[in-house]
């Protein structure tokens, strides 16, 4: 189902091969399946030990058997699950939604016209979710971000899923609609790719990609620009506002630069709009040697912005400060502003530490925290924001309608106070 799937979405045969055999591989590696694999094993060996019961004691020493290793067992663990979540949602946040920061206007307010600042996010399950186009726009949003992902099995290899001819046309097919709901309320598209390594071997992630043989670094290339030059022409096609050539691919930035600069001179003759890459926070973004060719500075802006697990609002700002420091010593460097790509935080005690840290096993027993999250925003709006240099940002994420109720420990801000507290700082009286 799943290989069937794949190739129905596009990809071709080969492709859906290489991906197929990824995830078996990625699945039959991880500890976590071996775990479930083990539990019709463990179920076989309890109806076992109670058929024993049932021998020994009849009726009697099933019961006595149920009790004490199926209805203990499973109210301890209720018991204990009960009370781990009431902690995770102990925290009290007093927060007063101010409905008056909304636009309630058929169309967006064009902000960046005024302060020369994009207003994005990144979504997904948009296609499934398009009224939460309106929504956005509801809160101040003026453009979103749509981020494909492009499958890569090993980091040391140049295997890429290639865009098929019918997956092209399924991808602008989609992304269409998109854009039509889009216009309807003036909001601007980001296309970003990213690539996703289906692989992680060692803490390796895309920031490590990198190929052992020449040959193999003039293939991986090859595929990349097969891609990108595809999102780039459907991108010119459905006039997308801006495009982002790739997303923390530092080693091979580091490593090849000329072949970056190459693929740039390429997507120009076939794009015409706007042009950032987006470099990771730590140090890549200083060393990127082709900003000279595209027209924003993108920082995928993961910044540290804490030591402890409870921060004041002024020890966040204090961190931004020296962040950004730094930061605007780039952007006169090379004369260009800054676009943060990517920008989020989880609502979970801790999230300010190691921003950048994805949704883990940690999710599930740490302390819910919407005030973080939400100090880890006033924080950057406070200092970051207000800046010159400063062209904007796109945040990281929204998951699609109704999907948050905004008790998780989660990058989205649906239904969490972040959500307006940003639609209020994008506001301009």
């Amino acid at each position: 189902m799943f290989f069937l799937i794949l190739h129905k979405s596009g990809y071709s045969i080969d492709a859906t091969t290489k991906v197929f055999q990824d995830f078996v591989f990625n699945m039959l590696t991880k500890p976590l399946f071996h775990l479930i694999a083990i539990i019709p094993y463990l179920i076989f060996l309890l109806i076992k030990s109670i058929i024993h019961d049932y021998k020994r004691n009849k009726i009697k020493g099933v019961l006595k058997g149920s009790f004490f290793k199926i209805a203990l067992p499973i109210t301890l663990l209720l018991t204990g699950n009960l009370i781990l979540q009431s902690y995770r949602s102990s925290e009290v946040l007093e927060y007063t939604w101010d409905a008056a920061v909304e636009n309630n206007f058929a169309k967006v307010n064009n902000y960046d016209y005024i302060d020369n600042k994009q207003r994005g996010i990144h979504v997904f399950n948009i296609s499934k979710n398009i009224e939460d186009i309106e929504q956005l726009k509801t809160n101040n949003f003026e453009w979103i971000t749509l981020t494909p992902f492009i499958n890569q099995g090993d980091y040391n290899k140049p295997s890429l899923g290639l865009i098929s001819d019918s997956g092209y046309n399924n991808i602008l097919k989609r992304y269409k609609s998109i854009k039509e709901e889009c216009d309807k309320f003036g909001i601007k598209i980001m296309l970003k790719p990213h690539i996703w390594l289906t692989k992680l071997e060692d803490g390796k992630w895309r920031s490590d990609i990198e190929m052992e043989t020449e040959q193999d670094w003039d293939t991986w290339f090859k595929n990349y620009n097969q891609i990108i030059l595809n999102y780039a022409k459907i991108a010119e096609e459905l006039q997308l506002e801006q495009f982002c050539i790739g997303t923390e691919l530092e080693t091979t930035v580091y490593k090849k630069p000329n072949q970056w600069k190459a693929l740039i001179q390429k997507v120009k003759t076939i794009y015409k709009g706007k042009l950032t890459y987006a470099a990771n926070w730590n140090n890549e973004y200083k060393e990127v040697p082709f900003w000279d060719e595209l027209d924003y500075i993108g920082i995928q802006a993961y910044f540290p912005l804490s030591v402890k697990d409870v921060p004041t609002l002024l020890e966040l700002e204090n961190h931004w400060i020296k962040h950004a420091e730094e930061i605007a010593l780039v952007s006169s460097k090379f004369h260009k502003p800054i676009l943060f790509t990517e920008l989020g935080y989880k609502s979970i005690q801790g999230t300010s530490k190691k921003p950048w840290e994805w949704n883990g096993v940690k999710n599930m027993y740490s302390k819910i925290s919407k005030k973080e999250q939400l100090l880890c925003y006033q924080a950057f709006f406070n200092t970051i924001w207000k800046e010159p240099w400063f062209h904007g940002i796109h945040i990281w994420e929204w998951q699609g309608h109704g999907t948050s109720d905004g008790n998780n420990a989660n990058f989205t801000i649906e239904g969490k106070p972040s959500l307006n507290l940003i639609a209020k700082k994008f506001k301009i009286d």
